[in-house]
């Protein structure tokens, strides 16, 4: 039985498992990723400074969070490709954030569908949205998350312009993983995870893939993708 004390514990074991296209896609960032290590460096600067001969008897965490009761003040950010770190990876990461009784958020770039998720889970969770240019798909895509009864929507403003990603390009990242002897040779030492995606169905964009206009499979997708970005939002207080 392995015993899981920390956060490295659980990356270790993440990298062992998983294949170097979806563990390099989660552990990167874009360009020269100085924001993706930032975004994990910064956090060593805050330090909590202990407070000593208080009663301890009737601590808590629990919190409130857009009127939701929450176990701790934090949620399951969104994450792309989820499924493909680990079969159904969503429905998973869904379930455990219910079974906690802290928010998931699903994000538009999931393996597993809205429809998916809702089918099982019991409790309400959070939608997150690019700033898109297909119109229709918007509408339809808040009309799927009304009627799975998402609980609040979470929009991503900081990606108008997609960064490049080296690694990705350089595994060829893809959803089902293309077939090259490089992706084969790395998914042959990932047994386990080989053997769940066997037993599931879901392993492309859920949704996206034949929802939204043209795209019906992968290559279809990457080309819609780089169109759908909405370059020229604005804020209120760039309008004024």
């Amino acid at each position: 039985m392995l015993v899981y004390t920390n956060i490295e514990d659980l990356r270790r074991h993440y990298v062992r498992r998983t294949p170097k296209m979806f563990y390099d896609y989660a552990e990167s960032g874009s360009w020269t990723e100085q924001t993706f290590r930032e975004n994990t460096s910064d956090f060593q600067h805050i330090h909590l400074k202990q407070r000593v001969a208080v009663d301890m008897s009737g601590r808590s965490i629990r919190s409130m969070m857009i009127g939701e009761q929450v176990a701790m003040p934090v949620a399951l950010a969104p994450v792309g490709l989820t499924g493909m770190q680990s079969a159904d990876g969503e429905i998973k990461a869904a379930r455990a954030a219910e079974k906690f009784g802290v928010p998931f958020t699903l994000s538009t770039m999931s393996i597993c569908s809205i429809e998916d998720v809702a089918e099982h889970t019991t409790q309400p969770f959070w939608f997150q949205v690019y700033t898109l240019k297909d119109d229709d798909f918007m509408r339809r895509l808040f009309e799927r998350a009304k009627a799975a009864k998402c609980s609040a929507i979470v929009v991503t403003v900081d990606l108008q312009v997609l960064g490049q990603r080296h690694k990705d390009l350089k595994n060829g990242l893809s959803a089902p993983p293309k077939l090259t002897a490089k992706s084969i040779a790395n998914m042959a030492t990932k047994i386990p995870w080989g053997l769940e995606m066997l037993k599931t169905k879901r392993r492309s964009f859920g949704n996206i893939v034949g929802h939204a206009k043209g795209v019906t499979d992968p290559s279809s997708l990457s080309a819609w993708t780089a169109e759908a970005f909405d370059v020229s939002v604005k804020t209120l207080k760039d309008t004024e």
